[in-house]
């Protein structure tokens, strides 16, 4: 936190004090704009637009434009008066009296900016204008033509330092003062005066009088920091003073000697940096060299947590980190599921990906002229031996043993597990033809029972639906605590998804939080990004029960979504979820009239088999032979999940036992275990039904033939819980339900 923002931390409803003001308002003035803004004042309104909307009525706003108006009335004299007397001490002749008229009229022409312009630039202009056509004028001018000219320059000057903010202003000053004088008296004198004149409008309103002795002094302290030993970058100038247009000498080999011994002050001087023109660039380099370090030493101590989600010291964060940081971050999270990895064969596929993606940021960087492109090699380096030792010690613990590629309870995603999602193509062959029509409003609803592979088929789609940008929200994953929240959550995924696709969207604009939204899913339509734009809202029937706010902003979000279907052609919505919109109520169904279903069941008998007998290329043939797989197909009926999880607990038993294939009495024996893990997914199953239901599922369980009517038979078969021939489709819930309700099969 800069030391602006820590003062409107500590006094966020307070207008500095008269001398506070008037330094804040000459030496910082952007962190003045924070601290107006958190005392509720508009910075850039004029004192004109404040009265007329009755603000000041408001005490803040009342004492800053008395302050205001007595720094311009009484102070900027003074200031003046004192600028004349170090003039005289340099031995330059000066009229006292011309000086006086000079810097009464540049007082005008603040007060006139200040009412036109805005207050801050009012008086800005004041003190710079007033004391520099004061000056000016007493060198070169007669009293008459010193009050004429400081009015005429003292307009002009919070013209141009309205628009400009800067040097420019004060050359655009020069000429428009000389240009006034020169029809006024003649060019020679107008060139004289504007040549005077901006010179010293430059000096004061851009402080660039300041920087040598600040040069000098930055210099002193950092040399007094490395003889001594004490840290000194507390005295910076970049902690006073935020129009220092030229860099500091050494300012980032300071703050880099600070770090280690005083890095709250670091901080403090890093957030101070980039509102200070010339030091952005310092500070840049210093927070990138800092940042480098720390990655370095995460890589030395293999501790890969906080880059991982680049939270640290001197991280960043995802949101705001560049490219080669988001490229270190995914290798980072690929090493973290290697190390939480219990299956020597998980631990080296998340090993090698996050070795090719390290080489492919090592080349990425050589193309790059860039000071990542300096800095990360030896970064790069460390991780690299990192990446092979934890190689080498995944590789002698898989030595000898079956590779277990499946992976039960989590989804599938392209960097691991890729090789599991089997079965699906028809599904994206279809979601890819309902896209493909521009002129078709249509919006698809991914409907699946729990498990069964929908957030897998999400997370893939990304790489199969290539001219696709493919924006995946979990709602139980993101904060909905409010509207604003939703959206928000919204946009940020969509701008991480197209940075990882080498993109870029509109962003969420400031306004009312609907307003805002509609106005983002109108840009992101009308955007030029190359691609269409797929919005996946997963577990969507969860939304009406998490949403924090009244039902008739509920309505208001679903007539936006609703609008979105009907008249965006580049945006389209998916929502996935287990439930049809006709067993949800008329919010869904009135708002999705145009949704075209699309479900995910289970995996037919050829694909599961296929899936158990050879999941990746280096799998043994014997190690779980087609008899055994189809076993487990049976009692599964080719449920994604517990078809993953009987070959990862088979594959377990290979090696505990060090065989190197399957029998099927290793079916029986590892369904306890089965039973065991896969509990929570079958005791949901059973209880997320209405109580009818149960009792049909209870009846299946123990082998009976009941009555099922058409309703109960849709909501059972629309999550893949009887087959056709109106049977039990999953057996081993069956001997769940049996063992857990104490309930005996008929024989």
């Amino acid at each position: 936190m800069g030391k602006g923002d820590a003062d409107v931390a500590a006094h966020p409803l307070e207008v500095p004090g008269i001398g506070r003001l008037l330094w804040m308002f000459f030496m910082q003035p952007i962190r003045l704009h924070h601290r107006l803004r958190a005392c509720g004042i508009d910075p850039g309104a004029s004192a004109w637009r404040l009265w007329r909307r009755h603000e000041h009525r408001h005490q803040a706003t009342r004492a800053y434009l008395a302050r205001a108006a007595v720094i311009l009335l009484f102070i900027t004299p003074l200031v003046g008066a004192a600028s004349a007397l170090a003039v005289t001490s340099l031995g330059i002749e000066i009229d006292p009296f011309r000086v006086t008229v000079g810097v009464a009229a540049g007082v005008a022409a603040g007060v006139a900016a200040g009412v036109t312009l805005n207050v801050a630039m009012g008086v800005a202009v004041g003190v710079a204008a007033g004391v520099a056509v004061g000056v000016a004028a007493g060198v070169t001018l007669n009293v008459a033509m010193g009050v004429a000219v400081g009015v005429a320059a003292g307009v002009a000057a919070g013209v141009a330092a309205g628009v400009t903010l800067g040097v420019a202003g004060g050359v655009t000053l020069g000429v428009a003062a000389g240009v006034a004088l020169g029809v006024a008296e003649g060019m020679a004198g107008g060139v004289a005066f504007g040549v005077a004149e901006g010179v010293a409008f430059i000096a004061s309103f851009t402080r660039i009088i300041f920087w040598p002795l600040e040069g000098v002094f930055q210099s002193g302290i950092y040399i007094l920091q490395r003889i001594s030993g004490r840290v000194t970058l507390q005295l910076s100038p970049v902690l006073f003073h935020d129009l220092s247009y030229l860099p500091y000498p050494f300012l980032a080999s300071h703050i880099i000697d600070s770090a280690a011994r005083a890095p709250a002050l670091v901080r403090r001087v890093l957030d101070v940096c980039p509102l200070v023109p010339g030091q952005r660039r310092s500070g840049a380099y210093a927070l990138r060299v800092l940042q480098t370090r720390e990655l370095d030493e995460a890589g030395r101590a293999r501790d890969f947590a906080g880059v991982a989600s680049l939270q640290g010291q001197w991280l960043p964060g995802s949101e705001a980190a560049d490219p080669p940081l988001l490229a270190l971050r995914d290798v980072a999270r690929y090493i973290r599921a290697a190390q939480s990895a219990a299956q020597p064969y998980h631990r080296l596929t998340h090993l090698q990906r996050a070795q090719r993606d390290l080489e492919a940021l090592q080349n990425r960087l050589v193309t790059e002229r860039s000071e990542w492109s300096r800095l990360f090699p030896a970064v790069i380096d460390t991780w690299r031996h990192a990446l092979r030792a934890m190689g080498r010690e995944a590789q002698a613990a898989a030595a000898g043993s079956v590779p277990n590629p499946f992976r039960a309870g989590e989804p599938l995603e392209p960097g691991h597990g890729k090789e599991l999602f089997r079965g699906r193509d028809e599904i994206v062959r279809t979601i890819e033809n309902l896209l493909a029509d521009p002129q078709q409003s249509v919006s698809i609803a991914l409907l699946g029972a729990r498990r069964c592979g929908k957030t897998s088929l999400l997370k893939m789609l990304p790489g199969m639906l290539p001219d696709t940008l493919c924006v995946l929200f979990d709602i139980q994953d993101n904060p909905i605590d409010s509207p604003k929240g939703f959206f928000t959550a919204l946009a940020k995924r969509a701008a991480e998804q197209a940075r990882k696709d080498g993109g870029q969207v509109p962003a969420l604009p400031n306004a009312a939080r609907f307003e805002a939204a509609s106005q983002w899913l109108r840009d992101l339509d009308e955007s030029r990004i190359g691609r269409r734009v797929l919005l996946c809202l997963d577990e969507f029937e969860r939304l009406e029960d998490l949403w924090p706010g009244d039902r008739r902003e509920l309505l208001q979000l679903m007539g936006l979504l609703r609008g979105t279907i009907q008249h965006r052609r580049n945006v389209r919505l998916l929502v996935s979820g287990a439930a049809p919109f006709h067993e949800l109520g008329p919010l869904w169904n009135d708002h999705f009239v145009n949704a075209r279903m699309v479900r995910v069941g289970h995996l037919d008998e050829a694909t599961a088999i296929e899936l158990l007998t050879g999941p990746i290329p280096e799998f043994p043939k014997t190690a779980i032979p087609r008899e055994v797989a189809r076993e487990v197909f049976l009692r599964t009926g080719g449920q994604p999940y517990l078809l993953q999880l009987y070959g990862s607990l088979l594959v377990t038993r290979l090696n505990d036992q060090r065989r190197s294939g399957s029998v099927l009495d290793d079916v029986d024996v590892v369904e306890a275990d089965v039973l065991e893990q896969a509990a929570y997914y079958l005791r949901h199953t059973v209880t997320d039904a209405p109580e009818p239901i149960r009792d049909v599922l209870k009846a299946l369980a123990c082998g009976e033939e009941p009555t099922i009517d058409a309703s109960t038979r849709r909501w059972l078969a629309h999550r893949g819980l009887i087959n056709a021939h109106e049977q039990l489709a999953i057996p081993v819930l069956g001997t769940w339900i049996r063992e857990e309700f104490d309930v005996r099969k008929v024989l």
